[in-house]
């Protein structure tokens, strides 16, 4: 893509609005990872849950990034030489690695590993709605905040420990959760990298 090509590619996507979503992400981390949570009623569990603050810090980041994909120049983008789903999914990838980068800077910081596992949990949710763009549209970028709903209503068990599928919360050091989280961010990545979805 062009210089001219990518100007008006950042201007239709509006970029800054991610820009500041990063911001807000980099501010909830580095004021929530020393273990701030609140309580809140766990359904399968009838109990009350401490939730950390930090499980919630992605939600502007995924809203902000889909909200952005689905800023578009129709009549421009039917253009062939002008790669706009590469380029789409490259600014999806740069997310997820920003979002890594970001939680490393902010845990050697503050010596925590708890803000690495929020830029893991960030790339399955980037992941997971680049997965669901094509079929809920406009609507995926609901993705987040859905997924983390259904995590505390349904996703801890009786002694108060995350189940394994909610992915997310769960420590750095958690193997099952980084190789979901990568088989879904590659997912997403590829969803995106073929999708022909040109209009909102």
């Amino acid at each position: 893509m062009t210089q001219c090509g990518v100007w008006w590619w950042a201007r239709a996507r509006r970029l800054w609005v991610l820009g500041l979503a990063l911001v807000a992400f980099a501010a909830l981390v580095a004021t929530t990872q020393q273990s701030a949570a609140v309580p809140l009623l766990s359904l399968l569990s009838a109990v009350s849950v401490p939730v950390q603050l930090l499980l919630f810090a992605p939600v502007p980041v995924v809203a902000a990034l889909g909200w952005c994909l689905d800023n578009r120049l129709p009549e421009a983008e039917t253009i062939a030489v002008r790669p706009v789903r590469l380029t789409d999914t490259a600014l999806a990838a740069a997310t997820g690695f920003l979002a890594v980068a970001v939680t490393l800077a902010l845990a050697m910081a503050s010596n925590s590993s708890a803000a690495v596992a929020v830029g893991r949990d960030t790339c399955f949710l980037v992941g997971l709605m680049l997965c669901l763009r094509p079929v809920l549209g406009q609507g995926a970028v609901m993705t987040g905040p859905t997924w983390l709903a259904i995590v505390v209503f349904f996703g801890f068990a009786p002694d108060r420990a995350l189940y394994r599928w909610t992915i997310v919360g769960h420590p750095v050091t958690s193997a099952p959760s980084l190789a979901v989280t990568t088989l879904t961010l590659a997912a997403g990545l590829t969803v995106l990298a073929r999708s022909t979805r040109r209009s909102p």
